[in-house]
């Protein structure tokens, strides 16, 4: 079987059902011994098992077969479950995820092995691991399972064992018995097998497969007209479990249920807590089915040359626009509004396909945190919110390794130790909290902590010691300036640098990835309180609102996300401080800068009243002086080149309509050459 072009599919879903393992395992430690905890953490390690022996990834298989087999054994035996049974589950989890690592850059498994962490899961099951799967005789169940099936009917739960027969000339039984697997994922979860799960994935059996199964959603017929709705599916057999009970027994059919192709599906007879357990969850499970069908994997390479094309026509669009303008034809401006709408709605529904909740981003934290907190002298909580708030998913790639940094700063310098934090009238017990939020075009990041915040003096004195600052200067420094210290390559306040982080350590690159996205940086802290760093990213790179303005004789497009009004400035509204003039602007005094000057020396600050496009970066605002506001609308954001690109007062070049090109403005630079 070629599985090459099923790869791609295959990584993609791996990745995800392991950080549902790592997320339920989390739970599993926080919670204990969880039953339905449990049995999610099965069925997602079934689910993976399956994929990886279909496509003939042996070694993953086998460390998922090992890892399903101690989860059982737990499950059944709550009593051996301890804090280094979850280590251990955590290290079958980084086994598989490094598995996945090699796959995605090699192709194949060479190198890998798994033999360490099987025998540690080994060892929960007292017993050695064997050299080789054990594989049951075709007609029987083995003996835990069938003790599994006891217990959980006598608390109260529906099991039952499914008997499937294949079509006498299906070729690739394996493959058939996944799709079966995966059918049953949608109703029940698997206790075991006959033949052992391996021997039906590799599909080298003959007979009738018996399937024990508990049921955990909808009814039996469900589950039978699923199975028996997948091609080469012969027939599909309710049957007694309890004539299982010996392994050496043969099947006994009580030919009560028999679904065959082309014949209607009788099923077991079922109580009334099923009955009512349909009524309630049949439309739900009918409505995820519609959607899980609905749902399309598509590379995101593809998406974004989607996305180029239609940039292309954003830059059509506006030329049109122009052309109807300056025509006196209705028909043309009627064909221009109507293309302009039909445009935007594209553009909507390719944003969306662009667009994912941060949750994907998040979800890989909680694991990070908690393993960091094992590790260090910390006692924290680990908070997130704002997991629904959706942001591009170039950026929010981008985005990882940044908020990495920032977390091992939270948890290993932000945070005092617990017995630092008793001394100063604080819990033992400190937070640290990663929230997202939309707010103005933008998507913004915090990273908080509870800890002792920034010192400015011990900042300081870091800052004199390795020459960053002069001393003289150092003591008229605000506080946002001393915290931008921080940001400095190399700079750091930590006493010895820990293999975790250091205060500072990793700062640059992190506002480094931040400023290449087209976002900023800040910092807030207050001494004894915490710190915390907040990060401001625009929705999407590719296509923006911008403010057109002229200066001298060229244009120029300022992003509107951080304009706040258009003014124009008369003499009163002017004051002058060191021979530079400012702008008085609702109870405040903000500094105002000559665009004119600074691109061309040439001044845009001639005869009153003055263009100006005030502007805001957080707490912070400045008043750009221009020749003339020309338009508001829509540009394509292109790179600059090679030739441009260590020009850090723009981000990019746009197309108009008319041909000419104007370059976008990179407002943060003029804040930073300010603060």
């Amino acid at each position: 079987m070629d599985t090459s072009e099923y790869l791609g599919a295959f990584l993609a879903e791996t990745e995800d059902n392991l950080s549902t393992l790592n997320e339920l395992c989390l739970a599993l430690e926080q919670q204990g011994a969880d039953d339905n905890t449990f049995a999610a953490m099965f069925r997602a390690a079934h689910t993976l098992k399956g994929m990886s022996a279909t496509m003939g990834y042996a070694k993953m298989a086998d460390l998922t077969h090992h890892m399903e087999d101690t989860l059982g054994y737990v499950r059944q035996h709550p009593d051996v479950f301890r804090s280094e049974v979850v280590d251990v589950f955590f290290q079958a989890i980084d086994g598989l995820t490094n598995n996945l690592e090699v796959l995605r850059e090699q192709g194949d498994e060479t190198g890998i092995d798994h033999s360490a962490v099987i025998k540690e899961l080994a060892k929960i099951l007292n017993e050695e691991p064997e050299a080789t799967n054990t594989v049951t005789e075709s007609g029987t169940l083995d003996a835990n399972v069938m003790n599994m099936l006891q217990q959980l009917e006598r608390g109260g739960s529906l099991v039952g064992v499914l008997k499937v027969d294949l079509e006498p000339s299906c070729v690739m039984k394996g493959v058939r018995m996944v799709m079966v697997m995966r059918a049953l994922d949608n109703y029940a979860d698997c206790l075991g097998s006959s033949p052992d799960a391996p021997i039906l994935e590799e599909g080298d059996f003959d007979g009738s497969v018996l399937l024990a199964i508990v049921l955990r959603t909808g009814t039996f017929d469900d589950v039978q007209q699923a199975v028996a709705d997948i091609t080469e599916v012969k027939q599909v057999t309710f049957i007694d479990w309890k004539q299982l009970s010996s392994p050496n027994q043969e099947v006994a059919s009580t030919g009560e249920t028999v679904a065959e192709k082309g014949a209607s599906a009788e099923s077991k007879p079922v109580d009334s807590v099923q009955a009512q357990d349909q009524a309630k969850t049949g439309s739900t499970q009918a409505s995820t089915q519609r959607n899980r069908e609905q749902t399309l994997r598509v590379p995101v390479n593809r998406i974004d040359d989607f996305m180029n094309i239609l940039s292309e026509l954003v830059i059509a669009k506006t030329r049109l626009e122009m052309l109807a303008k300056d025509a006196d034809n209705t028909a043309l401006r009627d064909v221009s509004e109507q293309i302009g709408r039909l445009s935007e709605s594209l553009q909507d529904g390719v944003m969306s396909m662009r667009m994912m909740p941060v949750e994907s981003l998040f979800q890989r934290f909680p694991r990070m945190m908690r393993d960091i907190q094992k590790r260090l002298d910390r006692e924290f909580d680990f908070q997130m919110t704002g997991l629904e708030t959706e942001m591009d998913r170039t950026v929010m790639d981008e985005m990882g390794e940044a908020l990495v940094h920032l977390l091992r700063n939270a948890a290993d310098h932000g945070l005092e130790s617990p017995a630092e934090r008793e001394q100063a009238g604080k819990p033992r017990r400190g937070t640290i909290r990663l929230s997202a939020f939309a707010s103005g075009g933008h998507v913004h990041l915090e990273v908080a902590d509870d800890g002792g915040g920034i010192h400015r003096d011990r900042v300081l004195q870091s800052a004199i010691k390795k020459g960053v600052v002069d001393p003289a200067r150092a003591q008229t420094m605000s506080d946002a300036q001393v915290h931008e210290l921080l940001f400095a390559s190399g700079f750091s306040t930590a006493a010895t640098v820990s293999d975790i982080s250091g205060r500072g350590v990793g700062l640059d690159a992190v506002r480094g990835k931040v400023e290449a996205l087209g976002g900023i940086i800040r910092i807030e802290s207050t001494v004894g309180q915490g710190t915390t760093f907040i990060i401001e990213l625009p929705l999407t790179l590719t296509i923006l609102q911008a403010m057109l303005v002229q200066v001298g004789e060229e244009l120029f497009a300022l992003p509107t996300s951080g304009v706040e009004e258009v003014a124009r400035l008369t003499r009163e509204h002017i004051d002058w401080v060191h021979e530079r003039p400012v702008l008085k602007y609702r109870d405040k005094v903000i500094p105002i800068v000559d665009l004119g000057d600074q691109f061309f020396s040439h001044s845009a600050q001639k005869d009153y009243p003055w263009n100006a496009v005030i502007c805001r970066e957080g707490q912070r605002w400045l008043a750009l002086t221009v020749d003339d506001v020309v338009d508001e609308l829509e540009v394509v954001n292109k790179p600059l080149g090679k030739y441009l690109e260590g020009n850090k007062m723009f981000t990019g070049a746009t197309i108009l309509g008319d041909g000419h090109v104007a370059l976008i403005v990179d407002v943060h630079q003029f804040f930073q050459d300010r603060h």
